[in-house]
């Protein structure tokens, strides 16, 4: 009798465990699917319907709502197994498309739309296209008269720049890459004659060997400039590079015997050059294709109203109709054979796998949706106006506060996504920054920009001090301390009030 008892508890137990088990396995796709952006969730439904005959793409002509909870899935809910519910529940859930919240501040109306993922109109984002540097230069290379030989060499040369844009890497060194790696013996001439080519692309200075080498190559292309002042910037970053560097300008007057106006106008054509050429590209992989940006979100702003629309570029996913008679055959039927049974469990995998999936699918869109919405009510002046002074502190818990979800989803969720505003693309990271600690309703991205708008503003004969900017910006109305304008400061690569200064 024990025994008996024994082994029911263990099949309970067992049972509750595969339960649990399902539901976690769900979470953790879930989360997968939320982090993913636009392309990589295109990918992830490819290798599904690679992999699930079950699982097949709606014809256009279907016109199914992807958000609307309550449309039918051409299935028959009392058929799906239990442990194939949706085992997350969503604060936001909404049985309509179209639903508006009023502002209790009267600073907007806010209309928010899920846009059907079926409709042939849709919305076309605009892609932002961040080249790969390698590609650009690669591109310019093959314009040249170089042979199979040199253009080699040149792939191995592009590929060691830097993201500054400096070939920092020893020549030998290459010529030992190229050796061991292609077999191919080069000499450091070979070497160097190629990287005189490449020195000779677009932007000027790219493959430059230092800063001040980088310097003097924009230098020497710089049309239409003044030529005396242009001589003398060249001497100056040639002979007085280091002097230059510290501000020691009194040192280089005295040296080169000139005057202040000439020096001044040198000044400025130096300052016109870029030491870092290589940060005109975008941050997509240096030797893989150009990586294109296509906003998740769009956010419109017509007449102080705002309207949200998730763009929806993914396909419409169903299950086979032949997958559904079998799903149906197989839980209706009695007596099964041995031979049938196995068949029959790999095809009542196959439909659940399936059922499964579309179901997360449709939760990481409307959750997605909730999220955006609620960075949306949070920063809504920033979206009516475009006025960065007006962003205000948000970090994660608050949007998690806001939808109901976990922080571990939020942070998941802005991660790689992108927001079309009519005032640019934003990263949706953009929009997170902590206040100060004695004043919740300043953030720190609004400081920075009036940080930045004082330093760019200032007399560069007397730049300002932290101190003085710490004023400046407490008469703004940012209750702010000198050690924080200092971090500020430093956070966007701003040097100290000394090294900005000229004559």
């Amino acid at each position: 009798m024990s025994e008996n008892n024994d082994f029911k508890q263990i099949q309970k137990m067992s049972q509750e465990q595969v339960q649990v088990q399902r539901a976690h396995q769900n979470q953790v796709i879930l989360g997968q699917l939320i982090e993913m952006n636009d392309e990589e969730i295109k990918d992830r439904i490819e290798l599904e319907l690679d992999d699930n005959p079950a699982l097949e793409q709606a014809n256009e002509n279907e016109n199914n709502d992807n958000y609307d909870k309550n449309s039918d899935d051409g299935s028959d809910d009392n058929d799906m197994d239990s442990a194939n519910e949706d085992p997350f529940e969503s604060p936001y859930a909404q049985s309509d498309d179209d639903y508006n919240d009023s502002n209790d501040d009267g600073l907007a109306f806010i209309q928010t739309r899920r846009r059907n993922s079926g409709t042939s109109d849709g919305y076309r984002p605009p892609v932002v296209n961040e080249e790969s540097m390698y590609e650009v230069l690669m591109n310019q290379v093959r314009e040249r008269d170089l042979d199979e030989r040199q253009l080699l060499i040149a792939e191995y040369i592009i590929g060691e720049i830097d993201d500054d844009g400096l070939m920092r890497r020893p020549i030998h060194s290459i010529c030992g890459d190229i050796i061991s790696r292609e077999n191919e013996f080069v000499t450091p001439q070979e070497v160097q004659d190629v990287l005189e080519v490449i020195q000779d692309l677009e932007p000027a200075g790219i493959g430059a060997t230092s800063t001040q080498e980088c310097i003097l190559f924009q230098i020497e292309d710089m049309k239409g400039v003044d030529i005396n002042a242009a001589q003398v910037a060249y001497k100056i970053i040639k002979d007085y590079f280091g002097a230059y560097e510290k501000h020691h300008y009194d040192k280089i007057l005295n040296d080169m015997g000139i005057n202040k106006d000439l020096f001044e106008r040198a000044d400025q054509i130096i300052k016109r050059t870029n030491p870092r050429p290589g940060n005109i590209f975008g941050s997509g992989e240096r030797m893989g294709n150009a990586t294109h940006i296509t906003p998740d979100f769009v956010i419109n702003t017509d007449n102080d109203k705002l309207q949200l629309t998730v763009v929806n570029d993914i396909p419409e996913l169903q299950i086979s109709e032949s997958y559904e008679l079998e799903y149906r055959r197989i839980t209706n039927k009695k007596n099964k054979l041995m031979k049938e049974r196995d068949e029959d469990v790999l095809i009542k995998r196959q439909y659940e796998n399936a059922s499964n999936f579309i179901k997360l699918l449709k939760m990481r869109q409307e959750k997605l949706f909730n999220i955006m919405k609620a960075i949306m009510l949070k920063q809504q002046e920033f979206f009516i106006t475009g006025d960065t002074m007006t962003l205000k502190p948000m970090v994660l818990n608050d949007i998690a506060e806001a939808t109901g979800y976990d922080v571990s989803t939020i942070s998941r969720a802005h991660q790689n996504k992108y927001v079309d505003t009519n005032w640019g693309i934003f990263d949706l990271k953009y929009f997170f920054s902590k206040g100060l600690d004695d004043n919740d309703q300043v953030s720190s991205t609004a400081i920075k920009e009036t940080l930045k708008q004082l330093i760019d503003g200032e007399n560069k004969r007397k730049p300002l001090s932290d101190e003085q900017l710490c004023k400046a910006l407490q008469d703004k109305g940012f209750p702010i301390k000198r050690r924080t304008v200092a971090k500020y400061r430093d956070s966007l690569n701003i040097p100290v009030a000394r090294q900005r200064k000229s004559l």
